[in-house]
């Protein structure tokens, strides 16, 4: 269902649950409702352990934007009125986190980018408008409660875009937490500058497996290779779809994270019998799919080019006009056979 039409709005919340490995895929609804309170018992007990350790974080300061004070100020009442009503669970939380080690470094390096991208994130999508950008907070407090637990990644630009999602998708600061910390899990490596090198490179091994003219001609062109494409495997095309087609293309890579990819990477180079491809199979993802299915759905343009910088061009204005095939029990042709096998097909705005 996920693969070929995506959820039904109404059950996305409960999909995603699993998707992203907050429920056990044989839990019932009790242990789900069991899980649900302890999980957001120690999400807040891990938001006031850092809170309590750096105080000086708590608030961010934007003192130019007089919007953004004034959802700062709503969202920190907001704080003070749960942290009056906890449970004992939540008290029970906080306390066995109390001495828990931080690196004051790392947080803080975290905390410079983090206040530097909350600001400008999807601040123009209406979810975050009704409640006078409050909600930004919440991507804020969740950002930074993974940073101060997960110090050996901490936080990556882009990081953001994700958290985004998954907070405007579930509605719930808490759940959001858990299923970003699930999709990290296998995806964290893709921030690392490994993990995106290697994004790139099975790219290119495919490109170069399903149209070898238009690869060389890249590679001809511009050292960089397919570094122009950065962007799109790094936020899994969060910024160059439409909204739900985005949302669409991280559900198809929930499926695919959660159920095969190997969460370190370390694949050996073998020829994969099916495709024919160097790549492993379990690197072959739908947006390394993607990725080459709108370069050879572009190749007579891109064929055009003779100068580096006009790859990185043809990038940018691409960003939020790309859109998915998403007629139902239809499929639309692409216009090479070769690239039959690559799921889903694109389509491009007129225009682009």
């Amino acid at each position: 269902m996920v693969y070929q039409k995506g959820p039904e709005a109404g059950e996305r919340k409960l999909v995603w649950k699993f998707l992203f490995g907050m429920y056990p895929p044989n839990s019932t609804a009790e242990e789900r409702q069991v899980l649900d309170t302890k999980l957001e018992a120690h999400y807040h007990g891990m938001k006031w352990a850092w809170r309590g350790r750096y105080p000086s974080a708590v608030r961010l300061r934007v003192p130019a934007d007089e919007e953004f004070s004034m959802a700062i100020d709503k969202y920190e009442v907001l704080q003070t009125q749960i942290r009056e009503n906890a449970s004992p669970l939540e008290k029970l939380a906080e306390s066995s986190l109390r001495y828990h080690i931080f690196n004051d470094q790392l947080f803080r390096k975290a905390q410079k980018y983090i206040d530097a991208d909350v600001p400008r994130t999807d601040r123009h999508r209406s979810y975050f408008q009704e409640e006078g950008l409050v909600k930004l907070l919440s991507v804020r407090e969740i950002l930074l409660t993974y940073a101060a637990f997960h110090q050996d990644l901490g936080y990556c630009q882009g990081m953001n875009d994700f958290v985004s999602r998954f907070l405007e998708t579930l509605d719930s600061e808490a759940d959001a937490f858990w299923c970003f910390v699930g999709f990290m899990r296998w995806a964290g490596m893709n921030f690392t500058a490994e993990g995106i090198k290697r994004k790139i490179q099975v790219s290119e091994e495919l490109l170069r497996h399903v149209d070898p003219e238009l690869s060389s001609h890249i590679e001809r062109v511009s050292k960089e290779k397919l570094l122009f494409c950065l962007r799109w495997l790094l936020l899994c095309f969060q910024r160059d779809l439409q909204h739900q087609d985005a949302l669409r293309v991280l559900e198809i890579r929930g499926l695919e994270g959660g159920k095969d990819n190997s969460p370190d990477w370390q694949h050996s180079m073998t020829k994969d019998e099916v495709t024919g491809c160097c790549a492993p199979r379990k690197d072959l993802t739908f947006d390394v799919l993607l990725c080459v299915a709108i370069l050879v759905q572009n190749r007579d343009q891109l064929l055009s080019f003779h100068h580096a910088n006009d790859f990185f061009l043809f990038s940018q204005r691409l960003q939020g006009k790309l859109k998915l095939n998403t007629l139902r029990g239809e499929e639309k042709e692409l216009p090479r056979p070769e690239l039959s096998s690559l799921g889903p097909g694109v389509m491009l705005i007129p225009g682009q």
